[in-house]
């Protein structure tokens, strides 16, 4: 069992990166924020095992009593405000002797990871039409039409006579917590604390997103970069 399984990271933006074949490949940067251990999570305690860390840091009188004594009780004199859990695929098992409290996370801890899973929140765009929501067509743009962008015909007639649960209808889109898996991990910057993953990942630039190393094959604990 590899002792970090996963960290907390920014999104700076997307960029584009040449790979060994010569393509020019999409990446989303990542920075890799600072971040420590503030819990360490036992089987018999929380039910599987793993371990918390915290990042975000406030003023220290912004944070919450019990962030407070979280934070003292690990011995972390950062003020952090925002907390993860990272598990571990095995469950039952105690976790590795490799983690402790107050240990800082950077990017050397994915220095043997090929290929990550992204977590995050989807951009927010509030209150959307169908078209815009579930991707439908739209009517007829000539002149006369009530149906530009509109939802249309609901159907059912007198038996039912109402519209049935989970119907495709305007309402709020995105802010959805999404997983992106098995996404290439192209750049490690040890010196800028920077990843480069293959593709886009979930949320805004400036939003926290989870990454952790994947669990379908590819990754090699030999291999390092």
């Amino acid at each position: 069992m590899k002792d970090i399984t996963g960290v907390m990271a920014k999104k700076v933006g997307m960029s584009r990166f040449v790979d060994e074949y010569g393509r020019m490949v999409a990446v989303t940067i990542l920075e890799v924020v600072d971040q420590k251990i503030t819990k360490i999570l036992q089987p018999e305690r929380d039910g599987y095992s793993g371990y918390q860390v915290g990042y975000f840091t406030k003023s220290a009188k912004n944070l919450t009593q019990a962030d407070r004594g979280r934070l003292a009780q690990a011995d972390i004199s950062e003020c952090y405000a925002r907390f993860c859990e990272f598990r571990y695929p095995a469950k039952g098992e105690a976790p590795p002797n490799g983690i402790s409290l107050g240990r800082r996370l950077t990017v050397d801890d994915l220095s043997d990871v090929d290929y990550v899973d992204v977590s995050g929140l989807t951009k927010g765009r509030g209150f959307q039409g169908v078209v815009k929501r579930w991707g439908h067509r739209i009517s007829s743009m000539s002149h006369g039409s009530r149906y530009h962008r509109r939802t249309g015909s609901l159907g059912n007639c007198t038996t039912p006579g109402r519209v049935m649960p989970g119907k495709k209808m305007p309402g709020r889109y995105g802010s959805e917590r999404r997983t992106l898996s098995r996404l290439a991990l192209m750049v490690r910057d040890h010196e800028e604390s920077i990843l480069a993953v293959k593709g886009a990942v979930p949320g805004n630039r400036g939003s926290y997103v989870e990454v952790r190393a994947s669990r379908s094959p590819g990754n090699s604990p030999d291999k390092k970069t």
